[in-house]
């Protein structure tokens, strides 16, 4: 199965540097299984195309694109 390259938006950029060294290891750690399967480690929204996925300490928030193979996140929120 091919990998997906992993985009961020700007603001989910800076979101995602300025979580703790913890929630930024458990991202890691998602954004390899995702690469894999961007499908089988999130949920679909109801309300449009996009995906959601936690980690320890947050969610993002993702767009895929199979043509490209892209996954874009369009947001991160620590908590």
């Amino acid at each position: 199965m091919a990998t997906y390259t992993i985009r961020y938006a700007d603001r989910a950029r800076s979101v995602k540097q300025s979580l703790s060294a913890e929630q930024r290891t458990s991202l890691e750690a998602l954004e390899k299984r995702l690469a894999g399967n961007p499908y089988g480690h999130g949920a679909q929204s109801n309300r449009d195309n996009s995906w959601s996925a936690a980690f320890t300490g947050g969610v993002i928030t993702y767009i895929v694109s199979n043509r490209h193979l892209v996954i874009n996140v369009i947001a991160v929120v620590g908590y």
